[in-house]
């Protein structure tokens, strides 16, 4: 069973209220496992979601109840504050559902790349905490290796979907590396924090940032490790910067066509890069004719924005369906180790009773064997009793993991020859 709640399902107070962040995750896996000492729980808590994975046997499974109960006591807050947002998810729709999600089909943003890593962590969590049996183990690693198989056959995290990231990608495509250029931010405000924040891998030799107001301008190049400048220092910065990002809230542009073709020249025409992501716009759109000059906009920086988005999406057909895929398989893999761990504990207690009937048998034919003679007897034939099934047992344990019904003959055919019903 899958239970809880995200971003389609519920609002972001209703998630902070139920996430289990820090040592809530590790102090909440561990009052479910007192709770429900025969279960097996995986908690994922993110930003967009919170849910509760849950496995074991039929009969001492909570229900949705229970762990809406314990939701409540653990969080402390009441029922009627959440339980209308709760989703639900079973049996095989339960392991569909832990694939999407850490193939980020389920994401807000389509194919980012994060959830593989927070599922993993949760994962690896409850694994520590002691609370993930053999089920969960066979979902959550099957699960990392679905996630990878969506992204290598979709290529659905490439592609950025933001403004400031797509500016980024452009710059790439345009400068093969950045250690000998220098980097120019106009503006100081939310869009160029974020653009700052996607340059700084690309540890450009040198970054400057100017603003009309200079304590921000200083704020902002502190931050970023970055050099500050006055505003009215503009040309000669312009001048220097093979990459220019500007954002600022200018009613009208601040660079002019003759301005840059003076920049140009002072600059002996060396390619520039202009990201003018400002609305309105920063820079005169007739720049981009200048020779050795590429000037993008914020509509060209949409548009590829856009186009990225609906290549992920079309990419979630695809991904669906390899999802349903191995779905299925896990599905099939749980059942045929639940099969042969059946199979093998009814062998064990078969050939037990068969070795104690036949040392009783053996015994009351022999009153005169002493202590020690018995002792050596039962031990040669519990001996002779496991490698006998050595063997039986290595070819069960193998057919647990295999999904193309071979597995099921042969746990069937072991039955056949021994004799062993079926579910006992």
């Amino acid at each position: 069973m899958a239970l809880g709640v995200d971003h389609h399902s519920a609002p972001q107070a209703v998630r902070e209220a139920l996430a289990f962040d820090g040592p809530k995750r590790g102090e909440g896996l561990r009052a479910m496992k007192a709770r429900f000492p025969d279960i097996e729980f995986v908690v994922l808590s993110t930003c967009n979601r919170v849910e509760l994975y849950v496995a074991g046997d039929p009969e001492l499974m909570p229900q949705v109840g229970d762990l809406t109960q314990f939701l409540a006591e653990f969080h402390g807050i009441a029922v009627d504050r959440f339980a209308t947002h709760l989703v639900d998810y079973h049996d095989e729709e339960a392991i569909e559902h832990a694939f999407r999600v850490t193939s980020s089909i389920e994401s807000l943003v389509i194919g980012e790349g994060q959830i593989q890593g927070q599922v993993k962590e949760a994962y690896e969590a409850a694994k520590e905490a002691g609370t993930v049996g053999p089920i969960l183990h066979e979902v959550f690693q099957q699960a990392a290796r679905v996630g990878k198989r969506v992204r290598e056959a979709t290529g659905m995290d490439r592609g950025r979907l933001s403004i400031a990231s797509v500016a980024v990608d452009v710059a790439r495509r345009v400068f093969d590396h950045f250690q000998d250029k220098t980097v120019l931010v106009i503006g100081a405000g939310k869009m160029a924090e974020l653009t700052l924040r996607h340059l700084d891998p690309l540890k450009p030799g040198r970054l400057l940032v100017t603003n009309r107001s200079f304590d921000r301008a200083r704020d902002t190049a502190a931050s970023w490790g970055g050099e500050p400048l006055p505003f009215d220092e503009l040309y000669q910065a312009l001048v220097q910067a093979d990459v220019v990002v500007s954002t600022t809230a200018s009613a009208e542009p601040i660079v002019s066509y003759d301005l840059y073709a003076r920049v140009l020249k002072a600059r002996r025409y060396r390619l520039s890069l202009i990201l003018d992501i400002a609305v309105p716009r920063d820079f005169d759109p007739r720049i981009n004719e200048l020779e050795m000059a590429n000037l993008y906009s914020v509509d060209d920086l949409q548009a590829e924005a856009d186009a990225n988005r609906k290549g992920r999406l079309r990419a979630v057909e695809t991904a669906s369906a390899i999802v349903s895929e191995e779905t299925a398989a896990c599905v099939e893999a749980i059942r045929h180790r639940h099969h042969a761990g059946s199979i093998l504990r009814q062998l064990g207690d078969y050939s037990d009773a068969v070795r104690v009937r036949e040392l009783d048998r053996l015994f009351a034919s022999r009153p005169n064997l002493d202590e020690s003679d018995r002792k050596a007897i039962a031990q040669t034939l519990h001996r002779f009793q496991n490698q006998l099934l050595h063997h039986p047992r290595t070819a069960l344990r193998s057919a647990s993991t295999v999904s193309d019904g071979s597995g099921r003959s042969l746990i069937d055919a072991v039955r056949h020859l021994f004799g062993l019903r079926e579910g006992a």
